[in-house]
C-alpha cells in the first residue's frame, strides 16, 4: 500500500526465526519451510533466535503511526458525503494548562515504585482547587490528568512528556502514500496546527495534542 518494497533481509530473518520457534509444535511444517528457504541441516538442530534489546523510541514511533491511522479511519468513516479535503493536524506543544497539569503529575510520580501514590486523585482535586482559577476548567483538568494517568500506567514516565519526543510530521509525511491508500483518499496534507493559517474550528483544534494528530475533513 505504501509503494515501498519490503526489506528482503528482514523478511527472511523473520521467516527463519518463525520456522525455528514453531518447530516444537509443528516439526513437519518447520522442516519443510526450512528446506524451502534453502537452509542446510534441520530446523530442530538450529540455534534458538537471539533477540536484540528493544529500540523503545522506534517502538513508540510505530505505535504512534498505528494508533493515528486507526483514529484517521474512524474520522474518515464519519465524514459527510462529498467531503474531499483531508488535512492531518499535528501539535508539538500542549496548551499551558495541560503543561502545568503534566508537570504536577511528574512531581507526584514515584519512579522507584513506577507508580503514583494511592491518594493521587484526592491530591489532584486539592491541587486543582488551589491552582486552577477557572472553576469550569477544573473538570477539564481532572479529566485530562485521569486520562494521562492511564497513559503513564501503559507506557511509563514518557506518558507525562510535555512535548512529543519525535518528529510527528516527518513520520506522517514519510508514510503519506500508505495513509492515503488506507483511507482511500486521493490527497492528504500534513500541517502543524501552530503554523497553519487554515481556519481550524475550535472543536477540531482542541482534539489535537502532541503524539495524537487529528484528521480534519471538510
Amino acid at each position: 500500500d505504501s509503494g515501498i518494497a519490503m526489506h528482503e533481509g528482514v523478511v527472511r530473518h523473520w521467516v527463519e526465526s518463525l520456522a525455528i520457534i514453531i518447530c516444537p509444535i509443528c516439526p513437519h511444517w518447520s522442516e519443510t519451510l526450512w528446506k524451502d528457504l534453502g537452509k542446510g541441516g534441520l530446523a530442530v538442530r538450529a540455534p534458538w533466535p537471539i533477540v536484540d534489546e528493544e529500540d523503545k523510541p522506534i517502538t513508540k514511533q510505530a505505535k504512534f503511526l498505528r494508533d493515528a491511522l486507526k483514529n484517521f479511519r474512524n474520522s474518515a468513516g464519519k465524514a459527510m458525503k462529498g467531503w474531499k479535503e483531508a488535512t492531518i493536524l499535528v501539535a508539538d506543544d500542549y496548551p499551558q494548562w495541560k503543561v502545568d497539569a503534566l508537570l504536577w503529575m511528574q512531581s507526584q510520580y514515584d519512579a522507584s515504585r513506577v507508580s503514583f501514590a494511592s491518594t493521587f486523585m484526592k491530591d489532584l482535586k486539592d491541587w486543582s482547587a488551589t491552582n486552577v482559577t477557572d472553576k469550569k476548567q477544573i473538570k477539564l483538568v481532572m479529566q485530562f490528568v485521569s486520562f494521562m494517568k492511564r497513559e503513564v500506567e501503559d507506557v511509563g514516565e514518557a506518558g507525562m512528556d510535555t512535548k512529543c519526543p519525535f518528529d510527528q510530521s516527518g513520520i506522517l509525511k514519510e508514510s503519506i502514500e500508505y495513509i492515503k491508500s488506507q483511507l482511500n483518499l486521493a490527497e492528504v496534507t500534513v500541517v502543524n496546527i501552530a503554523e497553519t493559517d487554515l481556519a481550524v474550528p475550535d472543536k477540531v483544534a482542541q482534539g489535537v495534542s502532541p503524539g495524537k494528530p487529528t484528521l480534519w475533513m471538510r
